[in-house]
């Protein structure tokens, strides 16, 4: 989950640097499913891309690979200090091609020249309405511009087979926590209504989750940072007490609990759409 583009509200997750370090762990499990997409999509070299909720630009990473030297990416986040992590990145990786814009993406107004407006984990952060948000970013698009998002849906999270109680408690922590707090936790499954109903041509989809298990799984450190994160809404809507949680344990526990099972645990399932404009 990104950073909240929602100038009225703040971005449920947070801004700590702990948060930063989460996103960047994450991004790297779902960096093949994310490459794979941005390639069926049609992102290719030289294209302009406008992408939106950068955070700590590992989205901005994969699309300056794609588009080469020849194109150019336009970064959008309203957090100016999580955007120093990316163009610090950026110079890191030698990419001079990628700028980033601190901005909500509901009043953005840039160039109408884009041939991409992409983002992963976004619009399921906009409390107002997703339609509303991806209406103005088309407005950004050249005409058969590329219209591509990525939206988690957290109804299976926690899963595990053999089944783990604690990893399945931590994941309705989170899902619960996102549900109370107002987050539109099953948004990948709606994106398809949210493209037709902000007047785009049927997108086509995919469906996917990263899954792991052993006891170096990233994903363990992963699920239990998100539930650090959500700690403030789990707390404040009574979800659990933070005896219950114990969050300074919690990564181990969980690992221990799938280790000692041999078994494996899905991550946060993603859903993907996209489709050009007529």
């Amino acid at each position: 989950m990104n950073q909240s583009n929602q100038s009225t509200q703040t971005y449920v997750l947070g801004s700590s640097s702990e948060e930063t370090q989460r996103l960047q762990k994450q991004a790297q499990m779902y960096l093949p499913i994310t490459q794979r997409f941005l390639q069926e999509a049609g992102i290719t070299a030289g294209m302009k891309v406008l992408e939106v909720g950068s955070g700590a630009g590992d989205i901005s990473l994969l699309v300056a690979e794609l588009v080469g030297p020849s194109g150019t990416v336009v970064g959008v986040d309203r957090n100016p200090e999580i955007l120093e992590t990316a163009r610090a990145r950026m110079q890191a990786a030698g990419h001079t091609n990628v700028s980033f814009i601190v901005e909500d993406i509901t009043n953005l107004t840039l160039d109408t020249d884009f041939d991409a407006v992409v983002g992963r984990f976004i619009l399921g952060h906009l409390f107002s309405d997703p339609v509303v948000a991806l209406r103005n970013l088309v407005r950004h698009l050249r005409p058969g511009g590329i219209v591509a998002f990525q939206e988690a849906d957290l109804t299976h999270l926690g899963t595990s087979f053999p089944p783990s109680p604690l990893f399945e408690q931590a994941g309705s922590w989170i899902r619960e926590g996102a549900r109370r707090a107002g987050l539109d936790y099953q948004l990948g499954f709606r994106l398809y209504s949210v493209f037709l109903d902000a007047g785009l041509p049927e997108p086509q989809m995919s469906y996917t989750s990263p899954i792991g298990g052993g006891s170096d799984w990233v994903g363990y450190d992963v699920m239990a940072e998100l539930v650090r994160s959500m700690l403030p809404e789990i707390l404040k809507f009574h979800v659990a007490t933070a005896e219950e949680i114990d969050i300074d344990t919690l990564a181990q526990r969980l690992r221990d609990s799938m280790a000692n099972r041999r078994g494996v645990a899905r991550w946060l399932d993603v859903v993907s759409a996209w489709t050009r404009t007529t």
